[in-house]
């Protein structure tokens, strides 16, 4: 190979055009994060003049080496769980340059890209040149001489924090006997809890407030019989400190693979007990050895029979997401669904497509913050009348802030007509189910099946373009049928169950 550039979707392909003369003559290999549509490659293939070789991280790096990636970043004398999220990116980028320069050699490597996926000192130290490019978002980082302007910034951040804990409201319940508070929004989670929550006083903000800074500081937290819950996706904004009088209990608000291999839950706190919705969700907990039992205030909830269509008329595809607190998950996982439901919909121009991006792919940590505009130029490219991109898609960013936790509205307005949904391992399928519709899973990467519970229940699995397609059709038949209402039957009996 002569030459190497290393990219991520951040990159404004057109400004490839720019870096012309750094490449030597002859072959080009385009390694990225993201898996390169064919649009881009065109963009690509023009700015440089040459037909280019593709690679993305998942291509260089199988499943157990990613997976060795997670277990190995973790040490117990981390600091925070962002260090252990640099850490996995660091190993996971080591390895894949490591892969690279083996299979590839190459004297002309160029990084353009510093972000969504990529360390740059790993590249650097292997001998890659930084050649910058225009980008869709640039972090500001603050400049090491400009000391007041970043103290500044601290006390700004320490004061939104304080005012975050004295007025955001705390919800208050009492369950056999002993008061509960919820700290976050309830949107994710409040319809799987059978209690009634009320507005708690601000005189538990200020309690709450003053018991976060004397644990804080000095470790000390009152003897009390008080439980304070919060969800995975409320976790980050408020941070429930690590003492045994706090009672802490993280729920459970999202599906969670089994074979999730991060050990970010370590970070959660040891004192920590986590709450799931079902035996199923105690899985991820139990794999990973950590304190946990079923949530005892659950509302348990029971898969109805859906509606077997006589033929399919409309499809949803929901997406998940990516980022750095996993080596398992690539960033180009939710392009790959992209490009398969591309090829299917081809094939059923009678079938109405939709697909709806994860609200917080535009988080320049996660996907980026141009990837929901470059699934909809993907789409148009494609020109499919039957493709669309969903519409009913939140602001992630709000205020400033990304915010984690939504409203259920905006789902329910895409499931609206659906006879079958489509996701790698979304809760929005199970959701889908809760309202009668007919739900499968689909993982065309080659890696690990993330929704490998429900799938072992009985319900379909794809991981191919092939496997979708035979689905389409397969869906209307007495077979197809029977094989979902067991499924079902499998669902509601492990619902049942009690740990």
């Amino acid at each position: 190979m002569d030459n190497i550039l290393v990219i991520t979707q951040n990159l404004k392909l057109q400004s490839l055009t720019g870096i012309k003369n750094e490449l030597v003559p002859g072959s080009v290999l385009i390694v990225s994060t993201q898996y390169v549509f064919e649009n881009e490659r065109e963009i690509i293939n023009k700015a440089l003049g040459a037909e280019c070789k593709y690679l993305d991280f998942a291509d260089l790096l199988n499943d157990e080496g990613r997976q060795k990636c997670d277990e190995d970043a973790y040490n117990p004398s981390l600091r925070s769980v962002t260090d252990y999220y640099n850490e996995i990116k660091r190993l996971k980028n080591e390895r894949i340059v490591n892969q690279l320069t083996k299979n590839y050699p190459c004297d002309n490597r160029i990084l353009l890209c510093d972000d969504l996926g990529v360390d740059k000192d790993v590249w650097v130290s292997k001998g890659y040149k930084e050649v910058r490019g225009d980008y869709y978002y640039i972090e500001e980082i603050p400049e090491d001489e400009n000391i007041i302007k970043r103290s500044f910034g601290i006390i700004a951040s320490a004061f939104r924090r304080v005012k975050q804990f004295l007025s955001d409201p705390i919800w208050q319940t009492d369950f056999q006997g002993t008061k509960h508070l919820f700290f976050g929004s309830t949107n994710r989670i409040g319809y799987r809890m059978n209690l009634e929550f009320k507005k708690a006083s601000k005189v538990e903000n200020i309690r709450y407030f003053l018991q976060f800074i004397g644990c804080r500081l000095f470790g000390f937290m009152p003897s009390n019989d008080v439980v304070r819950m919060t969800t995975f996706h409320e976790n980050g904004k408020w941070s429930l400190p690590d003492h045994p009088n706090m009672h802490v209990k993280k729920i459970q608000d999202g599906y969670l693979p089994p074979n999730y291999t991060s050990k970010y839950l370590y970070f959660f706190g040891k004192n920590t007990e986590f709450y799931s919705w079902d035996e199923i969700g105690r899985h991820t907990f139990e794999y990973h050895h950590l304190k946990n039992r079923i949530m005892p205030f659950r509302k348990k909830l029971y898969l109805p029979e859906p509606r077997f269509p006589e033929r399919v008329n409309k499809v949803l595809c929901v997406a998940s997401g990516a980022g750095d607190w996993t080596a398992i998950k690539n960033r180009s996982d939710e392009d790959m669904m992209m490009w398969a439901f591309g090829k299917v919909a081809s094939l059923f121009p009678d079938i109405e497509f939709i697909y709806r991006c994860h609200p917080v792919w535009i988080h320049p940590e996660h996907q980026g913050v141009n990837s929901i505009h470059r699934a909809a130029e993907y789409f148009d490219y494609l020109n499919l009348p039957n493709l669309k991109l969903s519409g009913n898609i939140p602001n992630a960013n709000q205020g400033g802030q990304f915010v984690l936790s939504y409203k259920r509205s905006s789902f329910e307005e895409d499931l609206k007509d659906v006879d079958l949904v489509f996701g790698e391992h979304s809760i929005s399928m199970i959701d889908a189910g809760f309202k009668n519709i007919l739900f499968a899973s689909c993982n065309v990467t080659g890696h690990r099946n993330f929704f490998e519970d429900i799938t072992k229940l009985g319900f379909p699995h794809c991981k191919s373009v092939d496997d979708i397609v035979e689905l389409l059709k397969y869906v209307t038949t007495p077979e197809f049928k029977a094989s979902y209402l067991q499924a079902i039957h499998n669902y509601n009996e492990m619902t049942d169950k009690e740990s």
